[in-house]
């Protein structure tokens, strides 16, 4: 499994400490494969919830479950592992940068011809 050893001024907030949780989740490769539906299931969401907006006759439909552990939880249990504790807002920022990575990678994986 990927990891990082050493932070030397554990400066959160400098894009290349995202740059190493993005490369050390794609080394695990159990946790990448659940970044990664948990964007597809994003995609679902969104592309579920888009034609409802002002049309209320689905509303009594029940919301879709959703995957578990969540993201935040996945990303939360990923950064303290390697960081130890860090603030909320970079468990976010963290968050971001892995769905955009998985949904990068997945944009990839559906433009290459099988």
């Amino acid at each position: 499994m990927g990891e990082i050893r050493y932070l030397a001024n554990r400066d959160f907030w400098k894009d290349d400490v995202l740059d190493q949780i993005v490369a050390a989740a794609r080394a695990n490769a159990g946790l990448w494969l659940m970044v990664k539906e948990r964007a597809m299931e994003m995609r679902a969401l969104k592309s579920e919830l888009g034609p409802m907006e002002g049309d209320t006759s689905d509303m009594g439909r029940p919301f879709p479950a959703r995957l578990t552990p969540t993201i935040a939880e996945l990303t939360e249990e990923f950064v303290s592992t390697m960081f130890g504790s860090c603030p909320p807002e970079m468990l976010s920022r963290a968050q971001t940068a892995l769905l955009l990575a998985a949904e990068s990678e997945l944009d990839a994986d559906t433009a290459q011809p099988i």
